[in-house]
């Protein structure tokens, strides 16, 4: 009986693990960033491949809205020691490999239709929808190098803005007054004295994808964008570090009404298997209405 329980339980494993690489396209990948690339599901549209931001040379975000499974591949040239690359995979942050050597044996001679004739090899299959897989890699002889592939099932959260700091003089030099958990619209008033506000943003994992932007709600321009965060001074109610942008008062030239948007930083017009709606976008947006009056 327990034989037979056994071999049953593995049967269905394995055929799990089949239904989810047959239903992956194997025959049409995407870059996925450095050396990765991925395969997803067969008539899949919405692959937001490879994303890079600023400050991050070495972080590449692969969302991947509605997707079930990937394929991912790992390539190098000939002249590279494949024997010298380590790479560690996380499920939801959780490690399911660390510090992996590659799988010399494997490896196949691929034609990406480039000069040069690469090898490849197999880092797996996996379920991605409502999960987020990490692949890092790096060379041991340079262990500082480590690359960052993000694979992003989830929906993106929308940013929140958790306070706004504004700066005043003193006679002692400068202070500060807060908003905390602002609404959706707040009012802040700015005096001679006034000359900088700070928006903190809760944090994630995923801060490098935000950027802030302001926009004039009268004349419907963009008057400022951030693509930096900054961290120090501001902490979350797990004692990290968050995310904050400062902006100088002189941005503002008159009162009135203005936008503080943040929003992923991902071109969605650039894939042309994209079918995302504007309405889709915008629930990702965080918008937050200030009223700013100079005295």
């Amino acid at each position: 009986m327990k034989k037979i329980i056994l071999a049953f339980l593995h049967f269905v494993i394995m055929l799990s693990a089949a239904n989810a690489q047959n239903s992956i396209n194997f025959y049409h990948s995407y870059p996925a960033g450095g050396r990765l690339a991925m395969f997803v599901d067969s008539g899949a549209r919405n692959v937001y491949y490879e994303n890079i931001f600023p400050n991050q040379p070495q972080t590449a975000f692969n969302y991947l809205k509605g997707i079930k499974n990937i394929g991912i591949q790992i390539y190098f040239r000939k002249t590279e020691r494949v024997q010298d690359y380590r790479y560690t995979i996380l499920a939801d942050n959780k490690p399911i490999a660390v510090n992996k050597l590659i799988d010399t044996a494997q490896l196949k001679n691929v034609d990406r239709g480039e000069e040069e004739v690469r090898r490849s090899a197999t880092l797996g299959t996996f379920a991605i929808k409502d999960k987020t897989i990490t692949i890092l890699t790096y060379d041991i002889q340079r262990p500082q190098e480590v690359y960052k592939n993000v694979f992003y099932g989830r929906p993106i959260p929308k940013a929140k803005i958790k306070t706004f700091a504004k700066r005043f003089a003193t006679k002692n030099g400068v202070d500060y007054s807060y908003v905390t958990d602002p609404k959706d619209r707040t009012s802040i008033t700015f005096t001679n004295k006034d000359d900088e506000l700070t928006i903190v943003k809760d944090r994630s994992d995923i801060d490098y994808l935000y950027y802030t932007s302001i926009k004039d709600k009268q004349t419907n321009k963009i008057i400022f964008e951030s693509t930096a965060w900054q961290y120090g001074g501001y902490l979350d109610e797990a004692y990290k570090l968050s995310p904050y942008v400062k902006i100088d008062k002189s941005i503002f030239k008159k009162s009135g009404d203005y936008e503080i948007i943040i929003q992923p930083l991902i071109k969605w017009d650039k894939y042309a298997d994209s079918n995302i709606s504007s309405g889709e976008i915008e629930k990702i947006y965080d918008p937050a209405y200030a009223f700013y009056h100079y005295r």
